[in-house]
C-alpha cells in the first residue's frame, strides 16, 4: 500500500484480529502446559480463587505487535532498536513468570535483578536515542507549553529512570482482571493523537512509534476479550513489563516524556501508592492505604473488582481527553500558557 497513513491505520484491525485468533489457541495451550498464576498470600482473600488461571497471556498481543510493526513501519534502525527493547523487556518478564511457575509461588526473580535488567535496557534505549538517531535533540518538552529544556547527556540517565519507573508502574497496575489493558487504551490513544497532531506521519521516528502504538492498541483490545472479568488468562510480567516498554518508546519518540505522568496518571498513582505505603510503614509501622497497590485499597473499601476497573478507566479516559485538547490548543494557537 503506497499511502503511509492508510498502511499505518490498517495495523489496528489486523492486530485486533491476530490477537483474538492467537488467544483462541494460546489460552488452552497455557492451560495444558500448566503455566498458571500463583496468587500472593498477602493479597485480598477474594483473589485466592484466581489461582490456577493461565499466565504469560501477554504473548497474545506481543507477537502481533512485533510482527506488524516490523512489516508496516519503515525499515530503519530505530524500528529494530525499539522492537529489541520490547523483546528484551518481555524476556525479563518471561523469566520472572517462568520462575514463579517452576517454584510454584509468586516471588519470581528478585527486585534487584529486575531493577538491574530494567536499568540496562532503559540505559541502552537512552544511549541509542542520544547517539544513534540523527537530529535527535536531548531536550524535554514542558506540558501545556512550547517550552523545551535542554538536558544534554543527562537525557540517558533520565530515560533509564523513566523506563524503570514506567515498566514497574504498569506491572503494579496489572492486579485486577482487565485493569492494565483497559487503562492502557486511553493512554495509548492520547499519545497517538498527540503524535499525529505534532510531527504526524512524515517523521520516520514518529511514524514507527505510531505504527507500534496502533498495533498495541488493537492487541490490547483483543487481549481484553480473554482478560475481562472473570479472566481466562493473565498477561503476567511477560505482558505488563513489555507494555511499559511500549509506552516509554512511544513517549521518547513523540517527545512526550513529561506528558506521561499526566497521561499515565493511573499507572503513576499505582506506583506511588506502593512507594508511600512502604516508606510510611517502615517509619511508623502504620499504613496509609488499606493495601497497596491502589486498586486493592478500593477493593478493601467495598468497591467490586469491575467497579475499580471501570472507574479507573473513566479517570484515565478523562485525563486523556483533557491532555489531547490541551496539546491541540498549543499546536493550533501557538501558545497555551
Amino acid at each position: 500500500m503506497n499511502d503511509p497513513i492508510l498502511s499505518a491505520l490498517l495495523v489496528l484491525p489486523l492486530s485486533l484480529f491476530l490477537s483474538l485468533a492467537l488467544g483462541a489457541y494460546l489460552v488452552p495451550a497455557l492451560k495444558k502446559r500448566r503455566l498458571k498464576q500463583y496468587i500472593r498470600e498477602e493479597g485480598p482473600a477474594s483473589h485466592q480463587s484466581k489461582g490456577g488461571t493461565p499466565t504469560m497471556g501477554g504473548l497474545m498481543f506481543l507477537l502481533p505487535l512485533l510482527l506488524l510493526t516490523l512489516l508496516f513501519s519503515k525499515a530503519i534502525l530505530p524500528t529494530l532498536v525499539f522492537l529489541a527493547v520490547i523483546v528484551c523487556t518481555c524476556a525479563l518478564g518471561f523469566v520472572d513468570d517462568l520462575q514463579k511457575v517452576l517454584l510454584q509461588n509468586n516471588k519470581g526473580i528478585t527486585p534487584r535483578q529486575k531493577l538491574v535488567g530494567q536499568g540496562l535496557i532503559g540505559g541502552a534505549l537512552g544511549a541509542f536515542l542520544y547517539w544513534g538517531v540523527p537530529g535527535f535533540e536531548p531536550v524535554l518538552y514542558i506540558p501545556f507549553s512550547r517550552l523545551a529544556v535542554p538536558v544534554g547527556l543527562a537525557y540517558i540517565p533520565f530515560v533509564m529512570f523513566f523506563f524503570t519507573a514506567t515498566t514497574n508502574a504498569v506491572n503494579l497496575t496489572d492486579g485486577l482482571d482487565g485493569l492494565a489493558a483497559t487503562v492502557m487504551l486511553p493512554c495509548l490513544g492520547a499519545m497517538l493523537a498527540m503524535m499525529m497532531l505534532g510531527t504526524g506521519f512524515n517523521e520516520p521516528l514518529t511514524y514507527t512509534a505510531i505504527v507500534l502504538g496502533l498495533a498495541t492498541f488493537g492487541g490490547c483490545i483483543g487481549f481484553l476479550w480473554y482478560n475481562s472479568h472473570p479472566a481466562q488468562v493473565f498477561m503476567g510480567d511477560t505482558g505488563s513489563l513489555a507494555l511499559g516498554a511500549v509506552l516509554v518508546v512511544m513517549a521518547c519518540a513523540g517527545r512526550l516524556e513529561l506528558w506521561f505522568p499526566i497521561l499515565g496518571l493511573i499507572f503513576v498513582a499505582e506506583a506511588l501508592s506502593v512507594v508511600i505505603q512502604v516508606f510510611w510503614f517502615k517509619r511508623t509501622k502504620t499504613r496509609v492505604f488499606r493495601m497497596s497497590p491502589l486498586h486493592h485499597h478500593y477493593e478493601l473499601g467495598g468497591w467490586k473488582e469491575v467497579q475499580v476497573v471501570n472507574r479507573f478507566a473513566i479517570v484515565a479516559f478523562s485525563v486523556a481527553v483533557v491532555s489531547v485538547l490541551s496539546y491541540y490548543a498549543v499546536h493550533a494557537s501557538g501558545a497555551f500558557l
